[in-house]
């Protein structure tokens, strides 16, 4: 399972579509789906579309058989042998 994750995840690095903190020294791996396309003419945010959305539909098919954890956030999920925290990059406008 950890070795599908990590090939989706290089997919999704090298396509700019997800960032990861490598500095985490836990087994939670924080993925940064790479979704604010800037701002359009009247403020609003305009919405990135991913150069490789097939891979972003695959990490979500392999999450979706992980443990969604509810009781931290959405977007927490829990594995035998590792953790993922998904964000995105418009949260944080």
């Amino acid at each position: 399972m950890f070795e599908a994750f990590l090939m989706i995840l290089v997919r999704l690095i090298e396509s700019g579509d997800a960032f990861v903190d490598l500095d985490n020294p836990t087994f939670v791996h924080h993925v940064t789906l790479n979704d604010f396309g800037g701002f359009d003419a009247d403020g609003l945010e305009i919405e990135r579309e991913y150069n490789d959305p097939e891979m972003v539909d695959a990490l979500f098919e392999l999450l979706d058989q992980g443990e969604a954890n509810d009781d931290v956030h959405s977007g927490f999920y829990h594995f035998p042998d590792f953790d993922v925290d998904i964000h995105y990059t418009s949260e944080d406008i």
